[in-house]
Order: structure tokens, then sequence, then C-alpha cells
């Protein structure tokens, strides 16, 4: 090709993408070919950005990566340039720097291109050169590259528990995925809620303490658990930061509501004076004279400490093989005077006459005693329905009865609908190794440990404030309300004449009664409401 020698005095720079300025004139010769058209040449028409960090691993902000492509002219005319386009310019693609939009003959310009990656993953894109080239007005370059990041995604993404009956209980469990190509750290987790009744759990015990590293691929699982306590519907918000450049926070909505299966209501009017039933089974063979006077002399205390309380009481001794109570009183009340109440007592235990078998075996006297008191026996309104029992032991050997005390407990027991209103009391020596002359009051002293009640040494001096306490014991002050249904615990409500209590008294699971604590017992004539939530069938 012949070719001939041009001077060309002009260049333009770019000061912007499209924005340009003579800057200087400059003078250089090119050989160009015969033809007057331009012909573009551009170099690289492929590029590459392999494993860009999409976050800079010390918090700063990343670098962004740039690749140089540069544009010649190898025609023998101007070379002029049009747009410069990305065919998708929403992704992590740039370019900038023309270095100018007129190329002479045998002349070149460049420009740069960017990947600022947001997010782990390839991303792919073309450059569109446009140029008055005849031959080829628009040049391709494609553009591949890679960023390299931790990828955060929790699921699921939303859940509902639906509905479930209170005192019920569901889990679900939420997982935590590192779907990125690097190290993902979870940094903190919040569960915000305006409700007790969802509550979650970070299982530290397998995925140790925040904040948790996750290698690509890994999972942490947080477990979600909704326990419904009333009929509201709950909404919280699990909400999990980490490192994730793209989505530093992702969240997960959950819902649930709870509904009532059934609902009980109790109703309890506290006497003004709470009935109490005591008896006592005294063992009249002939080493317990002494001890046996100790009780009818002091026994006038006994009486005076019951009136005091404002006690309404049955007290009775017996002694008989049959059961039966000695004398023409079948018990003491709080109509009699201290002096008849000791003369009466010392009727019942008829120390001078003889005993029976029976006599060092308390519980089988108590036994046949109470076996006696249905309708026409000889005991017949002894005990009351309502009240409760004390029962008293008073022997200086061991309980001698051919059952263990566990039997004669729980036969004493079925007399009442709550076992609590069952006491045994004892009189007795000293437990493990008996006193003076007595021996240890084996079996009895188990059954007032079994049931709450009061040790007493028969070896004491001072047999009135033995009576006193035994007294104090066995008033009844009705502190326990059984309830008639099973609740759901944490629904429960107690009000005393109508006004709402919380504090004062517990749910006593094994007795499914409202015990209240001593200084919160209710006076008497107060009406004790409780309500309450009953369960329902659970799935699962």
């Amino acid at each position: 090709m012949r070719r001939t020698s041009i001077l060309v005095i002009a260049g333009l720079t770019a000061t912007a993408c499209n924005e340009y300025e003579i800057k200087e004139t400059t003078e250089q010769q090119y050989d160009i070919g015969e033809s007057a058209d331009p012909d573009i040449v551009v170099d690289p028409v492929s590029i590459s950005f392999d494993d860009v960090l999409a976050y800079d691993e010390a918090g700063a902000p990343p670098t962004v990566e740039t690749r140089t492509v540069t544009i010649r002219n190898e025609g023998g005319g101007d070379l002029n340039l049009g747009e410069i386009l990305l065919v998708d310019d929403t992704g992590p693609y740039s370019w900038s720097n023309l270095s100018s939009v007129l190329v002479q003959p045998g002349g070149e310009a460049t420009f740069t291109v960017e990947f600022d990656p947001i997010t782990a993953g390839e991303v792919t894109n073309q450059i569109l050169i446009n140029s008055n080239d005849p031959d080829e007005p628009v040049v391709e370059v494609d553009i591949f590259g890679n960023g390299v990041a931790p990828v955060i995604e929790l699921s699921p993404a939303e859940f509902d528990f639906g509905t479930l009956y209170i005192g019920c209980d569901a889990d679900e469990v939420f997982t935590v995925t590192n779907v990125g190509t690097t190290d993902l750290v979870v940094s903190n987790v919040d569960f915000t809620t305006a409700s007790l009744d969802l509550v979650h759990d970070l299982n530290e015990a397998s995925n140790g303490a925040l904040p948790w590293t996750i290698a690509p691929g890994d999972i942490r699982q947080i477990t979600v658990s909704n326990i419904p306590f009333d009929e509201l519907p709950d909404t919280s918000f699990l909400l999990v930061d980490s490192n994730d450049p793209f989505t530093p926070q992702v969240a997960s909505v959950i819902d649930g509501t709870g509904e009532f299966f059934g609902e009980g209501a109790d109703t309890f009017e506290q006497p003004i004076s709470s009935p109490t039933d005591i008896i006592f089974a005294v063992d009249r063979s002939c080493s317990m004279y002494d001890d046996i006077e100790n009780v009818q002399n002091n026994f006038d205390i006994f009486v005076d400490t019951m009136d005091a309380l404002d006690a309404d009481y049955h007290v009775a001794a017996t002694v008989e093989d049959n059961g039966c109570i000695n004398g023409s009183d079948l018990y003491i009340d709080n109509t009699f005077d201290p002096s008849d109440a000791k003369a009466t007592i010392t009727t019942m235990i008829n120390l001078g006459g003889s005993y029976g078998s029976n006599t060092e075996r308390g519980f089988m006297l108590l036994e046949t005693c109470l076996a006696n008191t249905g309708s026409g026996d000889c005991n017949d309104g002894l005990i009351r329905d309502e009240g409760k029992l004390n029962l008293v032991g008073v022997s200086d050997e061991p309980e001698q009865s051919i059952n263990n005390y566990t039997y004669y407990i729980s036969a004493f027991q079925t007399l009442k609908d709550n076992p609590d209103d069952v006491v045994m009391h004892a009189i007795g020596g000293d437990y493990p190794s008996g006193c003076g002359s007595a021996s240890a009051y084996t079996g009895f002293y188990e059954a007032t440990v079994a049931t709450g009640g009061v040790f007493l040494s028969i070896c004491a001096v001072d047999w009135g404030s033995h009576l006193e306490a035994l007294a104090e014991n066995s008033a009844s002050d009705v502190s326990s309300i059984p309830l008639s249904d099973l609740p759901v615990p944490e629904t429960i409500e107690v009000t005393k004449d109508g006004v709402t209590t919380t504090v004062g008294w517990t749910y006593n699971p094994s007795a499914n009664a409202i015990d209240f604590d001593a200084d919160y017992v209710p006076e008497g004539g107060t009406t004790v409401d409780v309500t309450y939530a009953l369960y329902g069938e659970c799935s699962g």
C-alpha cells in the first residue's frame, strides 16, 4: 500500500467521561494507509478480575480494582469515539478517564474499567465502544469478575406458630448459614418482642458464645419457642448482625397466638374459726405413768392456748384396743373451761385401767379410733370433714404397729380431700438414740417429718411448753386452698375480696393447691377467688 505522511496539529484530552478540552498543540507524523477511513483496534477485548474482596478485613473501605483499555487507530482517517456503554450499568462495574474522543491515525486513547463487588459471586458484563469505524462501528469488551465475601442467610425468613392452647409449647429452629466464599462473623443476635410468650435460645452449648465465626457452607442454629400464656397475638423479630458487606443485618418475623382450652375457677371463704381435730394416742404401759400425769396436769395450758388462738377444736385421747373414747364426753372443745378439760382428758386416758395389746402401737390405736367415726359408730362426730386432722403419739418406746409408718400415713390421708390436712405429731424418746430411760420413738418420728408435724422430747421437764407448742402447731388456719381442676401454673390469678394479689402465695403442684405464706394467710371471712387456664391437648 502506498503511504503518505500527514502532519496533525491538534490534541484533545478528556477531563471526565464525556467532557473534553484542547490541552496542547503537538506535531506528530503518522504513516497512514491509502484509505482515509479510521480503523479501531481495542486491547484487551476480554478483562478478568479474579477473587476481589467485597470488603476490607480491617474494616476500612475496600480498594477498587481497575484495568486499562487501550483504543488505537490503525486507519488513515480520524477515529471519533462515540458512546461507551456498559450493557448492565447497575452492577459492580464502571468506566472512567477516557483520555480522548478523537484518535488520529496511528494514535491511541485509554480509559479504565473498575470492579467494586458488593457481595460474593461471579459477575459478567460487556462494554460497548462506539466509533466512526465503518467496518466495526461497535467493539465489545467482555468483563468477568469474581467477588469474595461472606454472605449470610437466615432461614426461615418468617414463621407463624399458628394457634396453640395455653399451656402447650412449640419450637422452631432458625438456621444461620454462610453461603458466601469467606468466613462469616456473626457479632450479635437480638430478639425483639413485647411478649414473654416467645423466647429464643442461642444454643451456646453447641454454638459457643458470640461472636460466631462460620466457615463457608457451615451453619449455626437458633431455637425459638412459643409458650403462650394469654390469648393475645404475639410478634417477635429475630435480628442477626454480621460482617456480610451487602446485608449486615438479616431478620426473621415470628408470630404466634394462644388460645384457652378451658378456664377453671374456684371460690373459697376463709372461715372465721377454722376447725381442727386433735387425737392423742397414749401409751399406758407402766413406764409411762409419770409422763401421762404430766400430760394431765398441764392440759389446762393446752386448752388455754387453743382458746387464745380462737380455734374451733375437738380434742380426744384414745387408749383402748376397740378404739372407742373413754368417758361420757366424746371430745373436748372450746365450750370447756380448763379445769373441766383437764378432768375430761384424765377420764379419757383412764390411767388406772387395764391396757390392751395395742398400748405401744400408737398407729394402730389411731387406726381403730378413726375406723369408728362413721355414722352410728362409737366415735361418730369426733372428726369433721372440713377440719384439719392432727394425730399425736405419746410413748417412751419405739412405735410397734405391725405396718410401716408410710402405710398408716396413706390410710389416714384418705380421710381428707387434701392430704396436707393430716399432720402427725409426737412426744417420745429423742431420735435417734433416745433419752433417759426412753427409747427413740422411731416410726412416729419419721411420720412427723413426712407430714410436717412437731416432735417433742418426752424427757423434757417443762410439759406446759410442750403442750403449748402442740396447740399452736395443731390449730387450723386454712393456709392452703385445693383447686378443682389442673391449672396452667403461669395463668393462675388469685384475688382476696376482689383485689388481685401476686405475693404471699405459691402454687403447690403435688397437692394441686394454692399455699399461702404465714404472713399472708387470708383472715377469717375473706373470700378468695382463684382463676386459671386449663390444659388442652398438645400436639407433638
